[in-house]
């Protein structure tokens, strides 16, 4: 079992392609500590061979980022520790104090939208036909998906939806037809949304979409998905909904601050639990001492932080915590 990424590097050189077996659990540190540190520690990864055919796909590649040098430009997406939205804001907000004067982006279109950063178009992913015609289900708890529509009449419903697993959106316009029989007029959420959500304005013909992590090709496909209307896909900004919904949505408070002191307490031991070091030492342990780590182990030794470095990472955690 291992968890895989592709990593990006753009440089006066050009762009290089790099695959980590177990990088995609280490995003979060990888990144953390800024261009220079995060370069360092992706070419300890795999360089590809083919930079054109080498790249996972979707259903492999559980991390990935582009590292653009030129441009000073991060993009990425991450593993489960950045799902949850008040953790990966805080750690958004991080990022832009340990790589000052870069743009920071989230690819919520994953691995192709990275690819397509370098001119590589990469086959995506969607529903099969028959997910879409699963009906919906509502809850009030492990909400899923939060639907509001506003009808012809400026009528508003609500339905926190629980299943299925497919964002609403890939519905189209299908999707008023088969509306789930209990709304409700109002919804006060006490845990966000594990998918995200989508408000529909029938008098407006138009159509508002977020995430909470990463939406794969719905991102490029949803003006398709919905001839005729206005769409536009709004991130992860949940305020959107909420706003247009005029009180009758309430989210769950956003303490960035709390999410800030999370990643601070898991900073001093991320080294630590890197997988593939741990399997090395246990390899080294029960080998001659002078065995080479083989092609797998990338060489493999994990850059370890320089006290001036962890000091930076403390000051940037101080810093954000006064400006939240």
């Amino acid at each position: 079992m291992s968890h895989r990424a592709n990593f990006v590097v753009v440089d006066e050189e050009g762009w290089r392609l790099y695959y980590g077996r177990w990088s995609a659990t280490r995003i979060r540190e990888i990144l953390i500590g800024g261009p220079v540190s995060a370069t360092q520690t992706i070419w300890v990864d795999d360089l590809c061979e083919d930079r054109e055919n080498d790249w996972l796909d979707d259903v492999w590649a559980e991390a990935g980022a582009v590292v653009d040098h030129t441009a000073r430009r991060l993009h990425f997406y991450g593993w489960v520790e950045l799902y949850a939205l008040p953790d990966r804001r805080a750690y958004l907000r991080f990022l832009e104090l340990t790589w000052p004067g870069w743009e920071i982006r989230w690819a919520y279109g994953r691995l192709a939208e990275l690819a397509a950063t370098v001119g590589v178009k990469l086959r995506t992913e969607q529903p099969y036909e028959w997910e879409l015609a699963e009906p919906l289900k509502t809850g009030s708890q492990w909400v899923r998906h939060l639907l509001t529509v506003r009808d012809a009449d400026g009528e508003l419903t609500v339905y926190p939806l629980t299943d299925p697993y497919r964002h609403p959106a890939w519905r189209g316009p299908a999707l008023l037809e088969r509306l789930p029989e209990q709304g409700l007029r109002e919804v006060e959420l006490s845990e966000w949304p594990t998918g995200g959500g989508l408000h529909v304005d029938v008098q407006e013909r138009t159509v508002e979409a977020w995430v909470s992590c990463t939406a794969g090709s719905m991102v490029s496909r949803l003006a398709e998905r919905w001839p005729g209307w206005r769409v536009r896909f709004c991130g992860d900004r949940f305020e959107e909904q909420e706003a247009r919904c005029g009180g009758a949505v309430t989210f769950p408070v956003l303490d960035l601050k709390a999410a800030l002191r999370e990643l601070a307490e898991s900073m001093r031991g991320i080294y630590k639990r890197d997988p593939m070091a741990r399997l090395l030492d246990e390899v080294l342990r029960i080998t001659e001492p002078d065995t080479e780590p083989g092609p797998g182990s990338a060489a493999r030794r994990r850059i370890e932080p320089t006290p001036e470095e962890w000091a930076a990472l403390q000051r940037a955690a101080a810093e954000l915590n006064e400006r939240l």
